[in-house]
């Protein structure tokens, strides 16, 4: 039974809640409290200390899932259910010394640019950065769905490509999601970027391998390591913005702003909203809604449609 309980939240969540579970184990060990099961006003005052400490509005929260986590999975009482632990969290809100500084997102002329300038080169390592850049963009994919695709998850059609998601954010039963992308016409078309690197990295669509893996190089030839391995959070970070570098300036980047530059182009285009929800893999609007910066134009219709 122990066993099923633990797989009641994916690996990465039970980490972080353990992570935080234990910084609450070392001040009660300190105050001399009982950390399971836990008296509210004493997280409370655990709140209040990180208060305190000047810690964000994202740590109270991710303390106070933590603990409740821990009771619930020990059968005990809700020790955050209460109203000082609720108002606390709710001022951390308000005093918060850290604002949310959300990624710029990536525009379609910086993924024209910076396709245009390697569109002649041969080099795998280039080719699978631009591969994995130009397939976030336009499939919306988070880090985790990316780094997670395996080569016999895409599907090449005539004028399209499909691309299965085995473990998604918003997926959380396994279930799959599919995500059509259609062949492009430009220099940055994801349909023929991707093939060029699948050829260049002799990959077999046939294979349960990682479709995007490290690259040695061996006598100035680059060629994907042959062992199944999938690419590291820092690495796909360090290559990718890097490459984004080349041709987005002083723009604050990250992994993420592909996919809400993906979703910030689409939106400003008009298309279909149902159809663009469903891209995305959002589970709500009001998620959906963070990803998109409005154009100019857009937010200038609203006052232009008072005909003043």
């Amino acid at each position: 039974m122990c066993s099923y309980l633990m797989q009641c939240r994916s690996n990465s969540t039970f980490c972080k809640y353990a992570g935080y579970f234990k910084k609450w184990e070392e001040f009660c060990r300190q105050k001399g409290f009982c950390p399971l099961p836990a008296e509210p006003v004493q997280f409370a005052l655990y709140i209040t200390s990180l208060l305190d400490a000047g810690a964000s509005y994202s740590v109270l929260q991710s303390s106070k899932y933590a603990v409740k986590f821990m009771h619930s999975l020990h059968g005990f009482h809700d020790a955050t259910d209460n109203a000082f632990v609720n108002n606390l969290i709710e001022t951390g809100k308000r005093v918060s010394k850290v604002p949310t500084q959300k990624k710029d997102p990536i525009e379609v002329r910086h993924l024209h640019q910076l396709c245009d300038k390697h569109r002649l080169s041969s080099d795998l390592l280039i080719i699978r950065d631009l591969a994995m850049i130009v397939v976030a963009f336009s499939a919306f994919l988070r880090f985790d769905e990316l780094a997670n695709l395996h080569c016999n998850d895409i599907v090449f059609y005539d004028n399209y490509f499909s691309i299965q998601i085995r473990k998604s954010k918003t997926d959380q039963y396994r279930l799959g999601k599919s995500v059509v992308v259609s062949k492009g016409t430009s220099v940055a078309c994801p349909y023929t970027i991707l093939q060029k690197y699948l050829d260049l990295g002799e990959v077999n669509l046939k294979s349960e391998d990682f479709l995007f893996k490290p690259i040695f190089r061996s006598n100035e030839k680059c060629s994907l390591i042959k062992k199944n391995k999938s690419l590291s959070y820092t690495r796909v970070r360090e290559c990718l913005v890097s490459r984004l570098k080349e041709v987005s300036g002083e723009l604050n980047i990250g992994v993420h702003s592909l996919r809400a530059g993906g979703a910030t182009a689409a939106a400003n285009s008009l298309v279909n909203e149902r159809c663009w929800k469903r891209h995305g893999r959002w589970k709500s609007d009001s998620a959906k809604d963070g990803y998109v910066a409005d154009s100019l134009e857009s937010r200038l219709s609203v006052s232009k449609s008072l005909n003043l």
